[in-house]
């Protein structure tokens, strides 16, 4: 900054349902001012009033930093809001998944969050979209950046209990993961791989992800990286008999600590096969691992979805995308260089 200059400003957008506001401004009004930045500007989201509005909001005031102060509704949002600006985009992590935050290394403590804001690194992201007709025909579409699908992660969703989600957090997700996780219903999906054949088959769960870890650390696209220019695609036909078995066997080898760390060194700096299942034929058939830019999908019947903790109704035909390089995010310096990122 020369002198006489005005100071850079950042501005948060925040859910004022989930954010304790009087602590959180507290900790950012510090760490602007240490870092000799000037006062921040507070945009609450609103009911009748969308991410893009804020957005905009935010950026017609001048600010040099857009901060997303909520959870992961709230960070999907306003980060689709922020695509191709070119202004960098932040997390204040305060939802009950925080999953965006947990893959990309960003701490979910608050004040430690508030201090990466302003002393972080800019790394571009890319930005999943899911366009998606539902079974009444309208058609709609909304980003991601962590995962879309529809199967375990999509009940779990749908059928929690809001009024249990606000008093105990992922107590509320146990009974649905169960449902989830036993349920026999098995929509037959039609799927087409970057424009090429028509393939189908029985499919219990999907996960379409820019990255790959979900609920309660749980990896189930191990090999995703938020900056590679693709998609990562798990595909589980059931979990009965023993493909339930091939799944199990294939998830703990997937989250095992000494084979994680294995591939994070083998990997670092190029892209390399996922390190479990790639091919059809991987697992008996139980697991299909594919890596694409685009994937159509028709579901029959229709299935729940969901995009990055948020259901998003029943979906019966969907196109999913990859936007390479669309955001850019501020990092703490640990998280962009490493974590689900190229080196």
């Amino acid at each position: 900054m020369t002198r006489g200059s005005t100071p850079p400003h950042a501005a948060v957008i925040y859910n004022p349902t989930r954010i304790q506001l009087e602590r959180v401004t507290r900790l950012v009004d510090a760490a602007a001012t240490d870092a000799g930045w000037g006062p921040t500007s507070w945009i609450p989201t609103r009911e009748r009033s969308t991410a893009v509005d804020q957005v905009a909001e935010a950026l017609g005031g001048g600010a040099s930093l857009v901060i997303a102060a909520g959870g992961d509704g709230t960070v999907r949002e306003v980060a689709g809001a922020m695509r191709h600006t070119r202004t960098p985009f932040a997390v204040v992590p305060v939802g009950t998944a925080n999953l965006f935050a947990r893959n990309a290394g960003i701490p979910i403590d608050t004040a430690t969050a508030v201090r990466a804001v302003f002393t972080g690194e800019d790394r571009s992201v890319d930005v999943g979209v899911i366009e998606y007709r539902n079974p009444d025909g309208v058609r709609r579409s909304t980003p991601f950046l962590v995962m879309s699908g529809f199967g375990v992660d999509a009940d779990m969703v749908a059928y929690a209990d809001p009024v249990l989600k606000r008093r105990f957090g992922w107590i509320a997700y146990v009974v649905p993961i169960i449902r989830g996780l036993f349920r026999r219903d098995r929509p037959r999906v039609s799927w087409k791989e970057d424009g090429g054949p028509i393939r189908s088959g029985r499919t219990h769960t999907m996960f379409v992800g820019n990255c790959g870890t979900v609920s309660a650390g749980l990896d189930v696209l191990p090999d995703a990286l938020l900056d590679d220019g693709v998609l990562d695609v798990l595909m589980v036909r059931s979990l009965e008999g023993w493909d339930g078995v091939r799944v199990t066997r294939w998830l703990h080898r997937a989250n095992n600590p000494v084979a994680r760390f294995s591939k994070g060194r083998r990997t670092r700096g190029r892209r390399v096969q996922p390190s479990a299942v790639e091919t059809a034929g991987s697992a008996g058939g139980a697991l299909r691992y594919l890596r694409v830019r685009r994937i159509d999908v028709t579901v029959s019947p229709p299935a729940e979805f969901q995009a990055d903790g948020d259901g998003i109704g029943l979906v019966s035909a969907a196109r999913l995308t990859v936007d390479p390089g669309a955001l850019i995010v501020r990092l703490p310096v640990t998280a962009a260089r490493s974590g689900r990122l190229r080196p």
